[in-house]
């Protein structure tokens, strides 16, 4: 009797069965990096409000209802930088003309549909707290409805401000939900990329206002930056941990993030993350910051700020090509 050898042939890989590895390329982590800015500077420049207005603390109003320099630049960076964004999220869809889809329907268990939502909100209150922050350059044009607008809003800025602040975290969580709900990407299956995404696009919005406050204004932001950099390291710990410790797929997919051989623009995953993200995006900014707020004036130019953006930039870049050159669940 002959036994019969029978051949078994997967078609798991099969672009027709799942989506080809490559299918987000450069365009999603640019929307997620300005995205992140955009929710961290709504964050901030709402706070800043609200400390300002109800607790009177904070830097001095510039005059007629203006709040400071930073605050100001804030507030119309953060609709502006997220519009940007978007730009990019649409030029990476497939089917431009059924964008209007995403407003159209409400899936609650869908991270792309409570992301449009939040979007529709988002814009208007955003818009509407920069005008008024911004309203003594306004006022000149004469517009009888602007003028209306700005009114009602200043009458409601606490209101606002507290809303705006909400959305703002709302935003910069939903940057990292919307890659861990792909739950057949091991990288990505982690419920702490929110919070990772959220602390860093703060940090990148601080590090970014930074750059534009007043001299008599940048240890505000130094210091709120580098608050949110040491939690940023403590969630970047949790994440690699919760990588390594976890099932065999999990446990693959973050050794080949961070020991990885890898190449992204020339120079392997290892290195980005290490050298790049940690080192030169989080460990030298924090020790720059630290020495200047202890009092050790370094005369520097604004080295940590503009390393933080990279860092920020980098570590979207890292995480959704890393998720997608590793081989889905077995």
């Amino acid at each position: 009797m002959i036994d019969g050898i029978h051949e078994l042939v997967s078609t798991k890989m099969n672009p027709n069965v799942l989506p080809h590895l490559h299918i987000w390329e450069w365009h999603i982590p640019l929307y997620l990096f300005l995205g992140g800015i955009a929710g961290g500077l709504l964050v901030i420049t709402s706070v800043m409000i609200v400390m300002r207005r109800h607790f009177g603390i904070g830097p001095k109003d510039e005059g007629d209802g203006c709040p400071c320099t930073a605050v100001r630049i804030g507030a119309i960076l953060s609709p502006l930088l997220l519009g940007i964004g978007m730009l990019f999220l649409f030029l990476d869809l497939t089917h431009k003309l059924y964008v209007w889809a995403f407003y159209t329907t409400i899936q609650p268990t869908s991270p792309m549909s409570a992301g449009s939502w939040i979007l529709v909100a988002f814009f208007p209150l955003a818009v509407l707290q920069a005008m008024v922050v911004n309203r003594k350059y306004l006022n000149t044009l004469n517009i009888e409805l602007l003028d209306k607008l700005i009114k009602w809003t200043d009458d409601h800025l606490l209101k606002v401000a507290l809303l705006n602040a909400h959305i703002g975290v709302g935003i910069g969580i939903y940057t990292g939900i919307l890659l861990s709900f792909f739950s057949a990407r091991p990288l990505w299956s982690s419920s702490i990329l929110g919070m990772l995404f959220l602390v860093s696009g703060i940090s990148s919005a601080s590090a970014l206002l930074l750059l534009f406050a007043p001299k008599d204004e940048k240890h505000i932001y130094s210091r709120i930056d580098a608050n949110a950099i040491w939690i940023e390291l403590v969630i970047v710990g949790l994440f690699v941990l919760g990588g390594i410790t976890g099932t065999a797929n999990t446990h693959g997919a973050m050794m080949h993030l961070i020991v990885g051989d890898q190449l992204m623009a020339g120079m392997s995953y290892m290195y980005w993350f290490w050298g790049v993200f940690i080192a030169a995006g989080l460990l030298l900014p924090l020790l720059i910051e630290f020495l200047e707020n202890a009092g050790f004036h370094l005369h520097l130019p604004p080295i940590a700020p503009v390393l933080v953006l990279i860092g920020g930039l980098v570590l979207r870049f890292l995480i959704v090509f890393a998720g997608q050159t590793y081989h889905t669940f077995m």
